[in-house]
């Protein structure tokens, strides 16, 4: 999550692509866990079902950060 932090600046707070945003957090995930695995491929080969799993787990990872969060 330390690329996500631009110096002093929050990735989420200044992003002004929030599809591109999850679908980082969404790729950094995947790419977490997927050595070792039977679908051991790079995050832009996932199979379609992974990926959409993975879009749902980084958008609510996301939505939970972006929570009552102040500056947008």
């Amino acid at each position: 999550m330390a690329e996500l932090l631009m110096g002093s600046r929050c990735h989420l707070c200044t992003a002004n692509d929030r599809d591109a945003v999850i679908d980082r957090v969404a790729g950094a995930m995947w790419e977490s866990r997927r050595h070792g695995t039977l679908d051991d491929r790079p995050w832009p080969e996932a199979f379609p079902y992974w990926r959409q799993t993975y879009i749902e787990l980084a958008t609510a990872a996301v939505d939970a950060l972006d929570q009552g969060h102040a500056v947008r």
